[in-house]
Order: C-alpha cells, then sequence, then structure tokens
C-alpha cells in the first residue's frame, strides 16, 4: 500500500513540520506500508535531517509561499496514485498571506473529490484563536476568513486533531474527526538535570510568545541569581521575520542569555540536557504545544502562561505544569524562582510528566494513525485495509 504524505518538513524546523517528520518516521516503523512518499514543504534541502527515514521517498515539490503550491502537490498526487493521502497542516503553512493559505487549504478537498482516501491532522482551529491577540492579517475581515478557513480544511474524510474539544467542537458541525495528542517524538528518557540554572525558551519567534515578558522577569531574577542563564532557540515565524533579530538587538548587552536561532533536529535533544526548567510564556494560543510534550519526553520541568488551552492540555495529557498568570512579568518571576528554589519539586514534575508521557510515545500515536487510516478507507470504499489489532480498531 502506497501512503503519500504532505506536510512542512525540515530543514525548517517549525512545530507542524517536526511533527510531520518524526511522525512520517514513526508511520515508517509500523511497517504498514510498501512505499511512502512525503510531498514535502521546504524551501531547502538538507539530507542530513533525513538519516532516519531511509525508506520513505522525501519529494520537495512544494515550500510556504509558493503560488502555486496548490497545483504542484496535486499534480505529484494524481501522478503517484497513491490509496491514501495524509495532509499534515497548520493554518500558515503555505505562506504569510491569508490568500495563500486559503489556497493552499483547498488540496485536500480537491484530492478527496478525485478520488483519493484522504487524512488531514489540523494543528489549530483558527475559528477558535484570538485573532487580535495573534495579530492576525485581515482586520475586520480576520474573523470571515478564519470561520472560511476552517470550514475548507476540514473537507477530508477524516480530521485529526490535537486537542480534545477541537474534536468536540468540529463534531458538533457534523465533521468527521479524531482526537490525536501530538504525544513524544522519541522514546522518553529522563535525562539528567545540568548543575546550571538554565532556562529554556524553544518556539517559533513571534510577539505572542511572550518572549519580551521572559526577558522582563529573567532580568530582573539575575540580580537574585547571578548564575542563571537563559536560551533561547527557534527559527524566525514567517509573518514576524524580524521580531527576534530586533529583540536581540535590544538585549545585546544582556549577561547570560544565549541565542542559538534555529536548531538542527539531532541537536534537539541537547538541548533540553541543557535546561533545568523549560518556559512558555505565551500570551496567546495557536494550539497544542509540542515544546511541552518534549519536555515530558526529556524530564524536564515545565512553567506556562495559564492561557485556556495550555490548562485544557494539561487536563487531557495528565501533564504537571507551574502555570503563572498570563501576561504577568512578576507571576512569571515568582514561578521561576520557585522551581529554582526546590530541585524536589522539579523532580517530582519531571517523574509525574514521565509517566504521563509513555501511553503517548510514537508507536501509540502511529497506531492511532493507522485507525484514522482505515476510517478514511472504510469511507471511500476502499477494499484494502491496514492490518491492525482489535483495540486500535476500536479506536477507529
Amino acid at each position: 500500500m502506497h501512503l503519500v504524505i504532505v506536510s512542512p518538513f525540515p530543514p525548517s524546523i517549525t512545530g507542524v513540520g517536526q511533527y510531520g517528520y518524526h511522525l512520517t518516521r514513526a508511520i515508517e516503523n509500523t511497517g504498514a506500508f510498501s512505499h511512502i512518499t512525503v510531498l514535502a514543504g521546504a524551501r531547502a534541502k538538507r539530507d542530513n535531517h533525513l538519516n532516519h527515514l531511509d525508506k520513505t521517498e522525501i519529494d520537495y515539490c512544494w515550500h510556504p509561499g509558493q503560488s502555486n503550491a496548490r497545483h504542484a502537490i496535486l499534480a505529484r498526487i494524481k501522478n503517484l496514485d497513491p490509496d491514501l493521502v495524509w495532509f499534515n497542516f497548520g493554518a500558515s503553512a503555505f505562506g504569510k498571506s491569508p490568500f495563500l493559505n486559503l489556497s493552499g487549504m483547498f488540496t485536500p478537498m480537491l484530492a478527496r473529490r478525485a478520488g483519493y482516501p484522504t487524512i488531514v491532522t489540523l494543528h489549530e482551529l483558527v475559528a477558535l484563536t484570538d485573532l487580535h491577540a495573534l495579530n492576525a492579517p485581515g482586520g475586520m475581515l480576520a474573523p470571515l476568513g478564519a470561520r472560511l478557513l476552517t470550514k475548507i480544511a476540514t473537507q477530508a474524510d477524516v480530521v485529526c486533531l490535537t486537542m480534545h474539544h477541537y474534536v468536540d467542537w468540529l463534531t458538533a458541525r457534523g465533521v468527521d474527526c479524531m482526537y490525536i495528542p501530538i504525544g513524544a517524538y522519541h522514546e522518553p528518557e529522563i535525562l539528567p538535570e545540568p548543575d546550571t540554572q538554565n532556562l529554556l525558551f524553544f518556539t517559533t519567534f513571534a510577539p505572542y510568545k511572550g518572549m519580551e515578558l521572559l526577558l522582563e522577569a529573567f532580568g530582573n531574577l539575575r540580580t537574585e541569581f547571578p548564575q542563571l542563564h537563559l536560551t533561547i532557540a527557534g527559527a524566525a515565524h514567517m509573518r514576524f521575520p524580524d521580531y527576534a533579530r530586533d529583540l536581540k538587538n535590544r538585549f545585546n548587552g544582556s549577561h547570560n542569555i544565549q541565542w542559538l536561532g534555529q536548531v538542527a533536529e539531532e541537536n534537539v535533544r541537547e538541548l533540553f540536557r541543557r535546561a533545568q526548567i523549560v518556559v512558555l510564556p505565551y500570551t496567546a494560543s495557536t494550539g497544542s504545544s509540542s515544546v511541552l510534550y518534549q519536555a515530558a519526553t526529556w524530564g524536564r520541568t515545565v512553567i506556562a502562561s495559564n492561557l485556556d488551552e495550555n490548562q485544557r492540555l494539561a487536563r487531557e495529557n495528565d501533564i504537571n505544569i507551574q502555570f503563572f498568570e498570563s501576561g504577568n512579568a512578576k507571576s512569571l518571576q515568582d514561578s521561576i524562582r520557585a522551581l529554582l528554589n526546590s530541585p524536589g519539586l522539579r523532580k517530582s514534575q519531571a517523574e509525574s510528566n514521565f509517566i504521563a508521557i509513555q501511553r503517548l510515545r510514537p508507536a501509540a500515536t502511529s497506531r492511532h494513525y493507522l485507525a484514522a487510516f482505515n476510517r478514511a478507507l472504510r469511507k471511500r470504499q476502499s477494499p484494502k485495509r491496514i492490518s491492525v489489532t482489535h483495540e486500535e480498531m476500536e479506536l477507529s
């Protein structure tokens, strides 16, 4: 059976692209498919990111910002004529303009109309987001555009979502969907905690990610913890390409801040190994956080703003988070101080989250996808099926 995967992909290490890479690896490891082709969305090819995908063909046939990405993807799908197509998308997968993303989000619907069983994973539902807090383009028309984008993006045989309340919302509107949490990208491992007091901020850089709030809190805490370090890592957001650079210039004289920029996939484990505390100071949310799952995977304690999305995510997955009041620098400082002063609290949280992440290992996530794929095959009345266990069939 031939599976085609359409996803942002390395070398651009965005949250959705990183998810696409690791899930491709997990699905390949199931042995359920004789052939997997990734129609990869990236601007450049770098083979060393793909050293765990030896049996999967990577076809860089489109990239974000490309005006004809939809046509390029559909042409390749028709040429390959697969048994299944899985699309892995965020709301801005196709570029920074609303037009490009609306155009691109028609791709699953058109693939389905062409007769291919089609599965879409959506990492965010823009119809449910705070568009003002996210600085979303479109002005007064932004809410209309968000509803339209959501409507178009969910025109697939099966829609997979990474937060349970997204499933509840779409199911009430007649969409056939499944809840599949992001889960761990690697086999969980509690890494030894470093001696250095080091905070980690790892994300795609945008104003709503709370970097300025963290920098303020860090500066205030330095008088109390002179050996405290802050590592800032991640890629530029396509809508805010100069944001991190401008902040770096502003805080260039600050001591003990390391600006890493984009981190290669093979270096992510080392990034978490050097951290004591992972901080998610977001002032607005676009859905589930892969960084939270990675912190749980590697045994790192987490501080996060008390946004509804973060609290839902913690409840849905039994993940222990030290919450602070969103947008409040003093509250963030208090939370960081509490964890810095309590190795026992850090250890307790890390061990609790390590237990929770066990049921969200890569093999479990890939089995959920096999169930979703079978559901799509049945809906399209395909005679083909993927062999799964009875337990997995119940998920479908």
